[in-house]
């Protein structure tokens, strides 16, 4: 079924202090685990040098770096009051060795030279007016026969079902973070519209797929090994 909702665009990045520190107040520990967990399978490595795009306060990374001691993160994220959240977070997992934060847009990292193992980003592209710059980079930055294991949202049938999503996930948190869920959720793509992005894109490859009743993730390997 077609979505009906017409997409509603977030701020590309969230440097609001009180929208900062309620993302990070929430507990998203057990969907963050699980994709490191799902970076780590389509990797198919057990070490190598990742690039986490968007990554917001670093708990991803930290995960990763936890789950598996031969793999390296350069996380990279537009906001300062992410990154400042990220350095705590790394500091105090003892990771500053093997994490290396960057401020930088996720969609135009031309001074970023490395190719990398594995490209991964969690929550970033419902972020994005425009997806294809962040696509095009995804291809650049990937070591040919790279992966990449990219998770996010996807846009709801309805506003009903945005509602009910809320509800669902987020009745215990503060109004400000159910207002962000609902926004994103709005903000988010559809996997029809991923789909054609990625074609746009040269990524035919790249599989996508819900994994949930609001995450799909777009997973695969970049050119030839």
């Amino acid at each position: 079924m077609k979505s009906v909702v017409e997409r509603i665009p977030e701020p590309e990045v969230m440097d609001d202090a009180r929208e900062v520190k309620a993302y990070c107040d929430a507990d998203f520990r057990e969907v963050n685990r699980l994709c490191a967990r799902r970076s780590l399978r389509a990797s198919g490595r057990d070490r190598g040098h990742a690039i986490d795009l968007g990554c917001g306060p670093a708990e991803i990374p930290i995960f990763l770096c936890q789950m598996a001691p031969g793999w390296r993160v350069t996380a990279v994220d537009a906001s300062p009051e992410m990154l400042a959240a990220a350095a705590r977070s790394v500091a105090a997992a003892r990771l500053e060795r093997r994490i290396r934060l960057l401020k930088a847009d996720a969609k135009a990292l031309g001074s970023l030279r490395t190719k990398f193992d594995l490209v991964l980003s969690n929550s970033l592209l419902h972020h994005l007016h425009d997806p294809m710059p962040f696509w095009r980079e995804v291809k650049r930055l990937a070591k040919p026969g790279g992966s990449v294991m990219v998770q996010d949202l996807f846009r709801p049938n309805t506003r009903a079902a945005a509602r009910r999503l809320v509800a669902l996930h987020a009745q215990g948190d503060s109004p400000l973070l159910r207002q962000l869920f609902h926004q994103s959720l709005l903000a988010a793509f559809t996997p029809e519209e991923l789909r054609t992005q990625l074609r746009e894109a040269g990524l035919e490859n790249l599989q996508v797929r819900k994994v949930s009743d609001r995450h799909l993730v777009v997973r695969g390997r970049v050119g030839e090994a």
